[in-house]
């Protein structure tokens, strides 16, 4: 069997997992490698020595969002399979160009949405898709870095540089979003800190906290049931300043006239592994080879995160 032959372009901690995920899959190995200054200073010529069908099966783009949505179209339309990393592009309009040239290729398009891949969130939708607890009425979350994780961050501010993974973990849970409110700060450094309030087709209301100032790092998605609740705490084993990574759960209580009863019983697990690039790289290739349809990181989804991430965005200057 003929190795698949992957190119990297650009550098990022989750491409490192990725990388070494590609070295340890016996059908894959890494060809070639480009940096960000080196993609940036591509004229035609050059993009289309990098994206060479004869040289390269895929590409793991970790590329800013401007330079990522054009990448990954010239990728496709050679015919190379693409795994991006969240956001993808910087619009809507991006990710709508992405979905056209994944149609119109043979190619496989996958986003990196890697949150989706981690035991706990797991566990979590098992749980949830169970459906022991009812409806679900809220989710709150909370995505605090201590300072800006990168210079995308800090150019397009923390929301699409940091929250949509987030955003994308509200999509898994509570459905597609269909109101929106959102404030953040006013001056130069207004893109540190976001607040949106959100509101699903199902009713489901979702409280979403980005920010780049939370000096006690934080990631927290509390989702709140008819009849218990669901908690993920901390997340990125091996990134110790964000705690450990913890699902929390309990089944609501009644008291002999059937009142709710205050702090349940809680059951807690804590995980201290992560696979995330290995089960990624393992559907990635499964899809390539035609086995299994994608089923996280879709370009479908991708949209639903980058569509709920703008309009957020436009609505912190409608506030009123």
């Amino acid at each position: 069997m003929t190795s698949l032959r992957f190119a990297i372009l650009g550098k990022s901690q989750l491409a490192a997992q990725r990388c070494q995920a590609i070295a340890r899959h016996a059908g894959s190995q890494i060809a070639r490698t480009w940096s960000t200054d080196q993609a940036t200073a591509f004229d035609e010529a050059g993009w289309q020595a990098a994206l060479d069908p004869q040289q390269v099966d895929a590409v793991i783009l970790a590329l800013p969002p401007r330079l990522a949505a054009d990448a990954s179209i010239r990728a496709l339309k050679a015919g190379i399979h693409v795994l991006s990393e969240l956001p993808g592009g910087l619009t809507v309009e991006d990710i709508i160009n992405l979905r056209q040239a994944e149609r119109e290729s043979e190619a496989v398009l996958k986003f990196g949405c890697s949150l989706r891949y981690h035991e706990s969130v797991r566990a979590a939708a098992d749980l949830v898709h169970a459906n022991p607890y009812g409806d679900l009425l809220t989710a709150r979350a909370v995505y605090g870095h201590a300072g800006y994780p990168g210079a995308d961050a800090r150019e397009n501010g923390i929301l699409l540089g940091h929250g949509i993974h987030m955003l994308d973990l509200l999509h898994l849970f509570c459905g597609p979003f269909e109101s929106v409110k959102a404030m953040q700060p006013d001056g130069p450094d207004s893109g540190a800190n976001l607040f949106a309030i959100l509101k699903a087709g199902s009713g489901t209301l979702a409280q979403l906290h980005a920010s780049a100032t939370s000096w006690r790092q934080t990631f927290r998605l509390e989702l709140g049931y008819e009849d218990g609740y669901v908690w993920l705490d901390g997340h990125l084993p091996g990134l110790e300043q964000y705690g450990p990574e913890m699902l929390i759960h309990a089944t609501l209580s009644r008291g002999p006239d059937g009142t709710p009863l205050p702090n349940p019983h809680e059951t807690v697990s804590e995980f201290t592994r992560i696979h995330f690039a290995d089960e990624e790289l393992g559907e990635f290739v499964d899809a390539m080879a035609g086995h299994a349809p994608l089923r996280h990181g879709t370009s479908h989804q991708a949209f639903d995160a980058m569509n709920i991430a703008q309009r957020i965005c436009a609505a912190t200057e409608t506030w009123a």
